[in-house]
């Protein structure tokens, strides 16, 4: 696989942008993207039609280092979508692009926002240029005159420019207060990326080689024929690919719609996952059917397991400026959609054993969301690090479990498998 990495010095840049451009030009091709980002990855899969996978030490664990060599066999191209500046961490742990890029020795694309600047381009840009560096992408130039200033520095440095973007609005990707938009609500995207494409010389790909990586050397257990569920549409679509993929070695995955009606059948485990259900709250709160099957399925110790979007599905009732809406009622809460972001890495404790975890045991996962939950119930996670829900997170009764706190499942299979009785 020929694998190449795209940064930025700063969040902003056009990473996402630049990346989905590249991959338009590519075939049989799959993305990675550092950190615990959802979006990015459902853009980029919009446009390769395969998995994004992303990569991430504080949520896999040590398996974070196993994703790019078990994705390697599948595919040709393999491009990494970098989090923030290439230096930026944030962390007490390094948390940062460049230390997966160097950790890997994965070349790399600099994309350089020119938008306010000239000359001073490259003076910004040299101080994240070295060995691994590919070149420059230099997005968003106003006019020839000012890309021809833009470029001159680097020219005269001996900076390879693989590209020059213009700044076109049609090239940008909308975004909200609660980030940019998903790849199911755009319309168009494929178009715009290959749009951008054609400012990128893409003849650093003959110069790239062809990685060869040691493929793990842990097994995968075969299926077991368990029946298992997991909403998918405009209202929950964030997953970690490693999630569906531990997912998939346990039992058939069946995808299923909540906003459109859809429901699952005789199922062996349901999976709520992240995504905007405050968006949607008339057309979840219509399916009947839905939430009475996943209340009954709770009521009869069926396995659900909720994050973030998803417990917000199953509380009592949702509160939103169209009024308050009834959700599933498993738990007895109350959601409120605010504008206040949550965001960050959490550390939870586990007081007592649920699907995922054992008493005592440390969670590593991260929370994003725009809304708060009033919910007196027993939870099972304390936060260490996080906010969670007043300082505690994972609602538990019977099997089902719900926690503003994303996990990769993947880190947790073992518990969870036992609790599928596999």
């Amino acid at each position: 696989m020929k694998l190449f990495g795209v940064a930025a010095p700063t969040t902003g840049s056009g990473k996402t942008s630049i990346t989905l451009a590249i991959l338009s030009r590519l075939r049989n091709a799959t993305a990675f993207k550092i950190g615990p980002d959802y979006i990015d990855g459902g853009l980029s899969s919009a446009i390769t039609g395969n998995m994004t996978w992303n990569i991430d030490r504080w949520i896999q664990g040590k398996a974070y280092s196993q994703v790019i060599p078990a994705a390697s066999q599948k595919y040709d191209f393999g491009v990494v979508e970098g989090v923030m500046g290439l230096r930026d961490s944030g962390s007490p742990v390094d948390l940062s692009t460049y230390f997966y890029f160097r950790k890997f020795r994965i070349p790399y694309i600099l994309v350089v926002d020119v938008s306010r600047m000239a000359e001073s381009a490259y003076y910004l840009a040299r101080g994240f240029l070295g060995p691994l560096s590919l070149g420059v992408i230099l997005n968003k130039y106003g006019s020839e005159r000012h890309l021809e200033m833009v470029s001159r520095p680097f020219r005269e440095h001996g900076i390879r420019i693989l590209g020059a973007v213009p700044g076109n609005k049609e090239f940008a990707i909308p975004e909200r207060h609660l980030g940019l938009h998903t790849a199911s609500e755009m319309t168009g995207l494929r178009e715009k990326a290959a749009a951008m494409s054609i400012h990128i010389d893409m003849g650093f790909l003959d110069e790239l080689p062809d990685r060869q990586f040691i493929i793990p050397s842990y097994h995968q257990p075969k299926s077991t024929g368990k029946s298992i569920w997991v909403a998918q549409d405009k209202a929950f679509n964030f997953y970690y690919a490693d999630s569906l993929t531990s997912l998939e070695g346990m039992g058939t995955l069946n995808y299923f719609s909540p906003i459109a009606g859809e429901y699952p059948e005789d199922p062996d485990l349901v999976y709520f996952g992240g995504g905007y259900p405050e968006l949607y709250p008339g057309e979840l709160s219509r399916n009947d059917k839905l939430r009475r099957i996943i209340a009954d399925f709770s009521e009869s110790h069926g396995n659900i397991i909720a994050e973030c979007g998803g417990l917000m599905y199953l509380e009592k009732d949702m509160e939103t400026d169209q009024g308050v809406f009834p959700m599933a009622g498993i738990f007895q809460g109350r959601v409120r959609k605010n504008s206040r972001l949550t965001l960050g890495y959490t550390k939870l404790q586990a007081r007592e054993d649920t699907l995922l975890f054992r008493k005592g045991e440390i969670a590593m996962g991260h929370e994003f969301h725009y809304s708060t939950i009033e919910d007196q119930g027993k939870k099972a996670l304390h936060n260490i690090i996080g906010k969670g829900i007043d300082g505690d997170d994972g609602l538990v009764l019977r099997n089902t479990f719900g926690s503003y706190s994303h996990f990769s499942l993947s880190r947790y299979s073992r518990r969870l498998r036992k609790a599928l009785d596999i």
